[in-house]
């Protein structure tokens, strides 16, 4: 078994394809020469042609002038087709197949007029047309020597075959390289990322867990414990005082604004709505008495055991029932508002609040990069499974073209 790095793939297949295309470059070049020497005769004909027709133009015997101008034509005509015509040098499948298309170019130029022009230069410019006849069939012989010399070149085809396998393997190497090497830089990345993530989590841990933050902490749950007893306390009335808002924003009955916003308030902070209301909370009565005004009126229905039982508890909240709850909440709320309003607190909530945003960035970078990442990952796969299967054809080609099993090795990434 042999066993070939991929860059010296192609320089040992031509060191075994050598000793059968020396005779091949052999008969090329007589072949280049053939057709260098028929196509300089072909000028050379034409050129007499050229010469002939002048004359017969000129002479005074009016029957020589149409061959003549026909004569010219040809001349004019092949001369276009003669300077589009090369001869390639190195050997390959290509060149051959492009000396074989200009040759025949002249060729078939030719051969249409041997019942066009060249039969109106009839009875003159025998001898050139003569010539170009002879150089004509030399002209069809190369042509079909070159077929015989390109069905001999099935090593040149097989070196092409080759030679496109080995430009695949680079291909799809470099984009497994370039895919590795996009891999590790966003995998260092994002490692980077996530442990920036972990150092923030912890500073926000230790901020959490500050004094300044603690106490805070503490007297917002005091308040929020706080909106649950006053919740509690307006149990009765609060499906109440909801169904008031519903209406009051469907139209069926108007509040105040200064109603709707003391509704508002109590419904989403009770504990807060009732610490700033004034002394034997008037705002909340006010919308009690909304309430059952409204239930009076059947703008705000209640099932009757309901209703019965909110106005056992209205009495109890106008006589003063809530007047000690509000007390406590005052003094929640004020705490709660103090601490709020404290230095060290405000550096705190400023420097919590930044923490948050960057623990928020750097959360959404991790995922991004991670989605990058799993893309990536999915693609070197397909890209590894692509390598394996060019190198494998390559290997059987290779095999096939020499006789010998070969291994082809290439380094890959990852």
């Amino acid at each position: 078994m042999i066993e070939l790095a991929l860059g010296d793939v192609l320089p040992w297949l031509r060191s075994r394809l050598a000793s059968a295309m020396k005779p091949l470059r052999r008969e090329w070049e007589r072949l280049r020469r053939d057709a260098r020497k028929a196509l300089d005769e072909v000028r050379g004909a034409c050129d007499r042609i050229r010469e002939e027709g002048e004359k017969c133009v000129s002479d005074r015997d009016h029957r020589k002038h149409r061959p003549g101008r026909a004569a010219l034509r040809f001349h004019k005509m092949m001369s276009g087709v003669l300077a589009s015509v090369s001869l390639p040098e190195d050997l390959s499948t290509e060149a051959i197949a492009e000396l074989q298309r200009n040759l025949a170019r002249v060729y078939n130029a030719i051969g249409r007029e041997w019942s066009g022009l060249l039969r109106q230069m009839e009875p003159y410019m025998i001898r050139a047309r003569m010539k170009l006849k002879g150089v004509w069939r030399k002209l069809g012989d190369i042509v079909r020597e070159l077929d015989g010399l390109a069905a001999k070149c099935r090593p040149l085809e097989l070196e092409d075959e080759v030679a496109a396998h080995v430009s695949r393997v680079e291909r799809t190497k470099s984009q497994l390289e370039e895919v590795e090497a996009e891999l590790g830089a966003l995998s260092v990345e994002k490692r980077e990322a996530e442990q920036s993530l972990a150092e923030l989590l912890k500073a926000k841990e230790v901020l959490e867990s500050s004094e300044a933050i603690r106490r805070l902490r503490e007297a917002e749950e005091v308040v929020e414990h706080l909106s649950m007893q006053v919740r509690t306390e307006l149990r009765h009335a609060w499906k109440g005082l909801v169904k008031l808002r519903s209406s009051s924003e469907a139209g069926v009955l108007s509040l105040e604004p200064g109603e709707a916003e003391a509704l508002a308030a109590y419904i989403s902070n009770p504990a807060r709505a009732l610490a700033e209301d004034e002394d034997g909370y008037p705002k909340l009565l006010a919308l009690l008495a909304r309430l059952e005004e409204a239930i009076e009126r059947g703008s705000v229905r209640l099932k009757a055991k309901k209703v019965e039982k909110f106005r056992a508890w209205l009495e109890k909240a106008r006589s003063g029932g809530l007047s000690e709850l509000q007390a406590r909440c005052r003094k929640a709320v004020g705490e709660l508002d103090a601490l709020r309003s404290s230095e060290e607190v405000l550096e705190a909530l400023r420097r919590l609040e930044e923490l948050e945003r960057e623990i928020s960035e750097l959360r959404k970078k991790t995922e991004m990069l991670g989605g990058r990442i799993d893309s990536l990952h999915a693609k070197r796969e397909r890209l590894r499974r692509k390598l394996a299967e060019e190198i494998s054809a390559l290997e059987a080609l290779l095999t096939d073209i020499t006789g010998e099993e070969v291994r082809v090795a290439v380094e890959k990434g990852g």
